[in-house]
C-alpha cells in the first residue's frame, strides 16, 4: 500500500552550493532536482520544497554545525512551542487567519514555565477561558473572535451572542471571504497588551528585498518573545489553493530554508520553504488587501430598495463577487508577514 504522503509533490532546487553538492546528505532526497536523461540543472521555476513527512526533514530543526550531536536549532524554538502549546487544524476553510493566531498565542503561555494557574493573571496577552478547559486559558478559533474588540476592529462575529440565532453573523464567510493581513495583525493585537508590538510587512518587490525578508523572519525566529506569521500564495509553492495564513516554525542556514507550519493540517504536512520560493510566493497580490472593515460589509445587501435581488452579500456568480469587492472599496495589496513582538 503506497503511503498517502508520497502523493504530495516534494521538490527542491539547487538553491544552496549544501544541496546541489552530490555528497551532500540531504542529496538522498532531491527529488526532481536532476532530470533523468543526464543531471541537467533543474529550472530555476521549481519550487523548493521539502515536505516534513520525510524524515531527512525532520534533521533539518536540529543544529549539527559545532557537534555531530544533534542540538535544537536556535531558529526551531517557535516549532516546538506551538506544537506543545496547542496547534491545531483550522476548523474550516475559511479559518486560516484565526488559526494562525491562535497557534501564536497558544504558544506564548509557556513563556515562564510551571506556572500556577493564579499566575495567567499576570499574561501580558489574552487567552479565552473555554468552559471545556475551565480554568486553565486556552485560545480556540471561536472564543478568540468573540468580545468587542474583535466585533469593532476586525470582523463582525457572533451577534447577539448566541450562534444558534437567526442573527449570528460571521463576516469571515462573507466578501471578501476570509481575513486580509491588516485584520489577521487587529485580531492579534485585540489579545495582546502595549506590551507587545504588532507589525505588518507587505512584500512588494519594488520596495522590500529578498535580503530584508530573510532578515526579518529570522530575527522573529531566533527570539523566544516573537512569533511571525506569513500570508502565501499557494500556487507560489506549487501547491493546490490560493490565499493562505499559517505561522513559520523555524528556519535552516545551510539550505536557507524556513518551515511553515500549515494550518490546513488535513490538506498538507508542515514543509520547507526555500526563501527565494516564499519571498515569490509572499509577493502576489491580494485583490483586497485594505477595504474599511468590518464596518464596509454593512453595505453588502441580497435585497436593494426597489425590491429586486443582487446577491452582494451572499454572491452567487463571479461578476457578484466583483460587484460585492466594489461596494466593500476592496484596493489591492501585496501579501507578506507579520510579527508579533514583546517590545
Amino acid at each position: 500500500m503506497k503511503a498517502w504522503a508520497d502523493t504530495l509533490p516534494t521538490f527542491l532546487t539547487e538553491e544552496s552550493k549544501l544541496l546541489s553538492t552530490p555528497s551532500s546528505p540531504f542529496s538522498s532526497f532531491l527529488l526532481g532536482a536532476t532530470s533523468s536523461g543526464g543531471g541537467s540543472s533543474p529550472s530555476t521555476t521549481t519550487p523548493h520544497l521539502l515536505y516534513l513527512v520525510h524524515p531527512t526533514a525532520v534533521t533539518l530543526l536540529y543544529d549539527t554545525s559545532k557537534s555531530s550531536n544533534y542540538f535544537v536549532s536556535e531558529y526551531s524554538l517557535d516549532y516546538f512551542l506551538m506544537n506543545s502549546g496547542g496547534f491545531d487544524a483550522q476548523i474550516n476553510q475559511a479559518y486560516c487567519a484565526v488559526a494562525s493566531v491562535v497557534a501564536v498565542l497558544n504558544s506564548l503561555k509557556y513563556m515562564k514555565r510551571f506556572r500556577d494557574v493564579d499566575d495567567m493573571k499576570e499574561l501580558t496577552f489574552d487567552l479565552p477561558i473555554d468552559q471545556r478547559y475551565a480554568p486553565y486559558p486556552y485560545a480556540t478559533q471561536k472564543d478568540i473572535l468573540l468580545g468587542d474588540c474583535v466585533n469593532k476592529n476586525v470582523v463582525q462575529h457572533g451577534v447577539g451572542g448566541d450562534e444558534a440565532a437567526d442573527n449570528h453573523v460571521d463576516g469571515i464567510f462573507k466578501p471578501p471571504y476570509g481575513l486580509n493581513m491588516a485584520q489577521a495583525a487587529d485580531l492579534l493585537r485585540c489579545h495582546t497588551s502595549d506590551e507587545w508590538e504588532v507589525t505588518v510587512h507587505e512584500v512588494d518587490p519594488s520596495l522590500i528585498t529578498l535580503s530584508k525578508m530573510r532578515f526579518d523572519l529570522k530575527a522573529a525566529l531566533i527570539d523566544p518573545d516573537a512569533r511571525v506569521l506569513i500570508n502565501y500564495h499557494r500556487q507560489g509553492l506549487g501547491q493546490v489553493g490560493g490565499g493562505h495564513f499559517s505561522p513559520l516554525g523555524s528556519y535552516h542556514p545551510p539550505t536557507d530554508s524556513f518551515l511553515i507550519m500549515d494550518v490546513a493540517k488535513y490538506k498538507y504536512p508542515p514543509v520547507w520553504v526555500g526563501a527565494t520560493t516564499l519571498f515569490a510566493a509572499l509577493s502576489g497580490l491580494d485583490t483586497c488587501a485594505h477595504y474599511d472593515y468590518p464596518k464596509a460589509q454593512e453595505r453588502l445587501v441580497d435585497n436593494t430598495s426597489d425590491g429586486s435581488t443582487n446577491h452582494l452579500f451572499n454572491p452567487l456568480t463571479q461578476d457578484e463577487y466583483t460587484q460585492a469587492l466594489n461596494v466593500l472599496g476592496c484596493k489591492p495589496g501585496y501579501r507578506g508577514y507579520v510579527i508579533l513582538k514583546k517590545k
